[in-house]
């Protein structure tokens, strides 16, 4: 008994994360739309948007990272700094493929 509800447990859990965890909503709401809004094809916003987010997760417990999210959405600048700091390796890594593998 306690396997089958452990189970349905992380179906529930997992099915609902995405609707409020702040790495999805800095994905979606922020790191994607302003990659794009800064040159990047879908592709490739996508691409250092996910690097970015697991950089953070290894850093970020979801409640500390909300945190800090939180404080971005306020204009909050050093905020704003950290979550750039951890993007930087992700995206440098696509500007060099799209710079010297074209």
């Amino acid at each position: 008994m306690v396997c089958c509800s452990l189970g349905l447990s992380t179906i529930l859990v997992s099915s609902n994360v995405n609707a409020a965890d702040p790495f999805t909503q800095f994905y979606n709401q922020a790191c994607v739309p302003e990659a794009k809004k800064a040159g990047l094809n879908e592709n490739e916003a996508k691409e250092g948007c996910n690097c970015t987010i697991r950089s953070l997760k290894k850093k970020y417990s979801s409640q500390a990272f909300s945190t800090l999210y939180n404080k971005y959405r306020a204009k909050d600048g050093k905020a704003r700094q950290t979550l750039t700091k951890f993007g930087e390796t992700c995206f440098q890594a696509i500007f060099d493929n799209i710079l010297f593998d074209s």
